[in-house]
């Protein structure tokens, strides 16, 4: 579930971000094999000042993974233009995903791609599906949203961490009535609350939405009463249904072989 919102990032901007992405390339000698937008961006949402979140997955060259040293399996860098840099190696990432991290569905799923191998988002995004797991999402997504309630301070909060706070509690429901990895779009989470008695909330988000689409980073707003009240509830439901879910063990192999295949 993708969209094309690459056009929303100035086109000097997206050739600078080709020159960073290569320069990291040539000094660490590695492979990119995917690389797209995050955070605010790309979740739909982002302020005029916000600051390029990209991020991507590399890979080394054979030796490297043969050799008595670990090779190096993350790489953050900061640039101008507020480009902030970030990535992890595919064998780091693929670990991860056995554990249903939620960061490599996200990243497959960004609607912003700098560069992008089409046979490898296809076959990674399909072999995800196999450790996605609605428990270990779902208290992600809650936990973020719980950590980022503690930023409010005399029923204030900056319009932009209360959508650090709102889309991972629409992640989380969206996990729960779908079964499946929650968008990396805020509208598709938006969209999701198609019930009748969620016409109002959803039309409340919208309002919102837009709000936050004209302000500054640090803008702040008064808390907004009857979309706190759905966050609240949101959070306890959604809650207690990962909390009756089993844990389940999922087969490594099909990862080996992806990555084998890498090499």
């Amino acid at each position: 579930m993708q969209t094309n919102l690459k056009n929303s990032i100035p086109k000097e901007i997206q050739i600078y971000i080709e020159e960073c992405l290569e320069k990291v390339e040539k000094e660490n000698n590695i492979k990119i094999l995917y690389a797209c937008e995050s955070g605010s961006r790309a979740w739909g949402f982002g302020s005029p000042d916000s600051d390029y979140d990209v991020r991507f997955l590399f890979i080394h060259k054979k030796d490297k993974y043969l050799s008595v040293n670990y090779p190096l399996d993350s790489i953050d860098k900061f640039y101008d233009n507020d480009v902030d840099l970030s990535a992890w190696e595919i064998k780091k990432a693929l670990s991860l995903l056995v554990k249903s991290n939620a960061t490599p569905f996200e990243w497959l799923q960004s609607p912003i791609i700098y560069r992008k191998n089409e046979e490898f988002r296809n076959e990674l995004w399909e072999l995800s599906k196999q450790y996605f797991s609605a428990k270990t999402l779902i208290f992600h997504y809650l936990g973020i949203a719980k950590g980022m309630l503690s930023k409010i301070e005399d029923n204030q909060i900056s319009i932009k961490k209360y959508f650090y706070i709102l889309r991972p509690v629409l992640a989380a429901y969206y996990i729960k009535t779908r079964n499946e990895a929650a968008p990396m779009e805020f509208k598709f989470l938006v969209n999701n609350l198609q019930n009748k008695e969620e016409k109002g909330i959803k039309t409340a988000i919208k309002k919102l939405w837009q709000e936050k689409l004209i302000a500054k980073e640090g803008d702040k707003i008064e808390i907004p009463i009857f979309i706190h009240s759905f966050i609240e509830n949101k959070i306890s439901e959604c809650g207690i249904y990962a909390s009756n879910l089993k844990r389940e063990t999922k087969n490594i192999e099909p990862l080996n072989e992806f990555f084998r295949n890498l090499l």
